[in-house]
């Protein structure tokens, strides 16, 4: 219709009135429709078309609720809806209802029908209008949870606090007690940032960075890259001077009332949880048998102390038990675990926290001396060593069980675990060549610590 008719035609004002309705049908975003007094589709807007799955109008037109919609109990929804309207004579204004899901995600819509009526006051059937408020529903609705959760702190949780971003300030806070410990009480977001950066313990992780970021720039740049939830893991000192491991969730929620953008900070208690976490990493690097690191565990452990502490001495000590399958033989190897498992004992008390001790295969052993003052203190935890093993085999007088000993010093024998290993070995070995139950040194050239060159004690 070109303009010139429809001028033509509209000075029919009857012929108004549908012209102007025909021409909303065309061209509205929102999905409408139009139902006779029976309840069947007379007509019907594109995005409504499109919303129930149909390609056009006149897949519409002329059908039920039951006729087009897949979801047969949708259809007795909007019968039902229709049927109570018509006969409370009552308009249904904006009332959220579900509609088609998309791709198997749910949808809503907020729908208004409006009763039709005819000069007389008769009814000839329904105008509805409904629009897509998907996004904003499922918004408020997890704002909702978001905020009941902030009210009913769980047990597990710390502190929850409700931050406006773009005002920067707390809107509210919860916490409580855990093991008689919680967060310190604050009243102003720089407050929370402060006490955060104090309380954590590790000061290179990752949720340090966050915190020292933490201000409105930054989060907006977080979620407008997508992202709308953050999570970190580590230990926090509470308010009793204990140490703790925490969950901190922090979540970015738009406000269903201000349109704000704001974040929820949940910090959960996962002390517990964390603690069993470590014992299961332990386990995995223990010898099951003795409890010392096994050795793969060990070979790292020593490694990555010669790349932290490079310009330190340390002192590599390599025992294979004389004499063990005798005891094998004549005891049992039931009998040989238990005097591995006292031996193991015994190595573990000649060194302290800090030093590297572990059991790498069958009798032999090996321990890490860090920072070690000079080659004499060496050579006396050497000695040491030999008199727990001793100690361990009293308990067979009849079986010759002693210790041998090769030594490798760091930096002096080799700066890598593989180079001192293969000292230390070739020392052993020359200590089981000279009779067994020694101490052997291996050196090399005067080194730039000082160390003189040695024989073979």
């Amino acid at each position: 219709m070109n303009i010139l008719n429809f001028k033509i035609e509209s000075n029919n004002r009857e012929n108004l009135l549908p012209i102007a309705f025909k021409a909303m049908l065309d061209n509205t975003k929102d999905m409408m429709f139009v139902k006779d007094i029976n309840l069947v589709y007379v007509a019907a807007s594109m995005p409504f078309v499109r919303m129930v799955g149909k390609e056009k109008v006149e897949d519409v037109i002329g059908r039920t609720d039951f006729d087009i919609f897949e979801d047969q109990s949708l259809a007795r929804r909007y019968v039902a809806d229709d049927r109570k309207l018509l006969a409370n004579r009552v308009d249904l204004i904006d009332y959220i209802e579900p509609i088609p899901e998309d791709n198997g995600q749910p949808r809503y819509g907020s729908t208004s029908k409006y009763i039709l009526r005819e000069k007389d006051g008769g009814y000839v059937g329904i105008l509805g209008v409904t629009r897509d408020i998907t996004r904003d529903y499922m918004s408020k609705q997890q704002q909702q949870k978001e905020l009941k959760y902030l009210f009913e702190l769980p047990e597990d949780a710390y502190s929850v606090v409700y931050i406006d971003v773009d005002d920067w300030r707390i809107i509210s806070q919860r916490k409580k007690k855990i093991d008689g410990g919680s967060f310190q009480a604050c009243h102003t977001v720089e407050s929370l940032v402060e006490a955060a950066l104090d309380s954590i313990i590790d000061k290179n992780s990752e949720v340090i960075k966050f915190y020292r970021r933490f201000n409105p720039s930054y989060l907006k740049e977080i979620y407008e890259s997508g992202r709308n939830r953050l999570s970190f893991k580590y230990q926090r000192c509470l308010t009793n001077d204990t140490r703790h491991w925490i969950h901190n969730e922090i979540r970015f929620i738009t406000d269903a009332d201000s349109g704000h953008m704001c974040v929820m900070l949940t910090a959960k208690n996962i002390d517990e949880q964390k603690v069993e976490e470590e014992k299961l990493i332990l386990s995995a690097k223990m010898d099951k048998m003795t409890m010392l690191l096994n050795r793969e565990t060990t070979m790292e452990m020593i490694q990555k102390t010669f790349e932290t502490e490079p310009d330190k001495l340390h002192a590599l000590f390599m025992l294979d038990v004389d004499n063990f399958k005798t005891l094998n033989d004549t005891m049992g190897h039931q009998e040989g675990d238990v005097f591995l498992i006292n031996l193991a004992a015994e190595i573990r008390n000649c060194y302290v926290d800090g030093d590297v001790v572990g059991r790498i295969g069958g009798d032999e052993f090996f321990a890490l001396m860090r920072d070690v003052a000079d080659v004499e203190t060496a050579q006396a935890k050497a000695e040491e060593l030999l008199e727990g093993v001793n100690k361990a085999a009293s308990k067979y007088p009849d079986i010759p069980i002693s210790g041998s000993i090769g030594v490798g010093l760091y930096p002096t024998n080799g700066r890598t675990i593989g180079m001192l290993y293969a000292q230390a070995d070739k020392a052993l070995y020359q200590a089981k060549r000279k009779g067994k139950n020694q101490i052997v040194f291996t050196y090399r050239e005067k080194d730039r610590m000082g160390l003189q060159d040695g024989k073979d004690n």
